[in-house]
């Protein structure tokens, strides 16, 4: 997790691992838009490594 400041807010933005195990491919996307799209990864119900 990332914590942007700007004048007037913080943007909170999570890193996001594609690919294989080793990780080829990873990118930051806005946390606001992955809970809305995988609020299973939230809920701390979620088995997995590296989750919240």
């Amino acid at each position: 997790r990332e914590m942007k400041k700007l004048r007037n807010k913080e943007i909170s933005s999570v890193k996001i691992v594609w690919g294989g195990p080793a990780g080829e491919y990873a990118t930051w996307e806005l946390e606001s838009n992955i809970r809305e799209s995988y609020p299973e990864l939230f809920s701390g119900n979620f088995r997995g490594r590296k989750f919240f």
